[in-house]
């Protein structure tokens, strides 16, 4: 079949597209053969503007649209191998990126599983090991919550977990049970506070040795996925159970939240306010059984086991009105404060001057037994503020946990001063007098005791002076 040059020109595109009948297509490869003129327009992609498609004597000139066309074919076909490279590109990239991170893991995970082991052998003998081997391995742990992937991450980002135990909670329960077995106190709940400490603990190594193995199996380890919760939950359980056993001398199973409704009254009943609605919500902050509450435009927390609450504020707006009389207000707060901690709570408490703030009445109070005094490293934590034009409570901060029996306890004096001081000196090495004499909550007794306190060479030293008892002073949260 022979084909004219202007045919050809409308088939020619057909042709680059492969969309012609194989006739059709070879009619017009024969012309390109035979015709010189097309083959070099076509096949060179030269002379676009000046080769005629039609015999000289007719002198037409290939269509503009054409030859726009035939350019444009070229520029997409190129387009599409740049197109088709980059593509590669961008997934060779993610693909080695993803290896290296999941590579990255592997090697972190050396850190975890060489701290879960750790962590299992204080476990297995707690009166004998010491904890600051852990530290060895906290960087790397860190680092690993940092290589996370996205899917990771998301499934982190949902949960309250850590990747290692609150190191302060920790040690706590660590020397507390050494101290009370060295000195006889030891009981059943130390007993199974360890064995708790020993099944969660065997739990995360268990889970993590196990990963561990499968970010090192080859090829198959690009594609594991962190387990959070089996790393998380183990986690979680032992600084649940430090909490209990240091805050309260008890196991998580033995601790019950107070029902909503009993918070609920309580809160009504501090802020004095019966009608209005109490919007409360379980925290997910890093101690167990905090709710926040609302009500009226005062916001706070409260302790969910003992119903203590500890922080509140109002946000009332200030101005620089006239004031109401520092007395009255303070007699206010002294009530304020009685309605939390019960008609028997006693506190020594003063106004404390906060500079450039004339429309804030803040006043400080340390709670008291009888004579003595809760006694603070540091100043004392406790206040509470009020507008001074309204008279109205607009900050609360009591932290640490302070409860009902500091109140409901005698306290005695037992022993002789030189008994006591010679029991210092034979702890501590330095001979001295006693530099205070007030309350603490310890971890060794479990309870408020009254102490004698003494300057050690390195730390201060309580003796009880009821029992001679060495204590340690345990400043929590709620």
């Amino acid at each position: 079949m022979k084909l004219d040059c202007s045919l050809v020109e409308d088939l020619y595109p057909l042709y680059e597209e492969n969309e012609l009948k194989p006739e059709n297509r070879r009619a017009v490869e024969e012309h390109l053969k035979e015709c010189s003129r097309c083959r070099e327009l076509y096949q060179k992609g030269s002379g676009f503007s000046e080769v005629s498609l039609l015999p000289e004597d007719k002198e037409e000139k290939v269509s503009k649209d054409l030859d726009d066309r035939i350019r444009l074919n070229f520029r997409l076909r190129r387009m599409k191998v740049i197109a088709v490279l980059l593509a590669a590109i961008i997934i060779v990239t993610g693909i080695n990126r993803y290896a290296a991170n999941r590579e990255q893991v592997a090697t972190l995970l050396n850190g975890m599983y060489l701290y879960c082991e750790t962590l299992n052998g204080i476990a297995k003998d707690p009166y004998e090991s010491s904890s600051e081997y852990l530290s060895s391995s906290i960087d790397d742990i860190i680092d690993l919550d940092n290589e996370l992937n996205w899917l990771e991450r998301n499934l982190f980002k949902n949960t309250s977990y850590n990747f290692f135990v609150d190191s302060e909670g920790f040690n706590e329960m660590l020397n507390s049970l050494k101290e009370r077995k060295s000195q006889g106190l030891q009981d059943e709940t130390d007993v199974e506070a360890i064995e708790l400490l020993q099944k969660h603990s065997n739990t995360l190594f268990q889970h993590v040795r196990s990963e561990y193995n499968s970010f090192h199996h080859g090829y198959s380890s690009y594609f594991e996925i962190l387990n959070i919760d089996g790393i998380g939950e183990p986690i979680t359980k032992i600084e649940e159970l430090a909490y209990f056993y240091n805050t309260y001398h008890k196991l998580p199973s033995e601790m019950k939240l107070l029902e909503e409704k009993e918070l609920e009254k309580k809160i009504r009943t501090v802020f004095n306010i019966e009608e209005e609605k109490v919007e409360l919500e379980k925290s997910h902050n890093d101690v167990p059984g905090v709710y926040r509450f609302e009500i009226n435009g005062i916001r706070g927390e409260i302790n969910g086991y003992s119903g203590m609450i500890f922080d509140a504020d109002s946000s009332l707006r200030l101005n620089d009105k006239k004031t109401k009389d520092k007395k009255e207000v303070m007699e206010k707060a002294k009530q304020f404060v009685k309605k939390i901690y019960g008609n028997n709570a006693h506190f020594e408490m003063w106004r404390e001057n906060i500079g450039g703030q004339p429309s804030i009445y803040r006043f400080r109070f340390v709670p008291l037994a009888g004579e003595y005094r809760l006694l603070f490293q540091g100043s004392e934590p406790y206040y509470i503020q009020f507008d001074a034009e309204t008279g109205d409570s607009m900050f609360l901060a009591h932290r640490p946990m302070l409860t009902k029996e500091f109140f409901a306890k005698k306290y005695k004096a037992v022993l002789s001063t030189e008994l006591i001081e010679s029991k210092a000196e034979q702890v501590s090495g330095v001979k001295g007098k006693s530099v205070e004499k007030g309350i603490i909550y310890s971890t060794v007794s479990a309870d408020y005791v009254l102490v004698h306190v003494f300057e050690g060479e390195d730390s201060f030293v309580y003796i009880n002076a009821e029992t001679g008892i060495v204590e340690r002073p345990y400043v929590f949260n709620y």
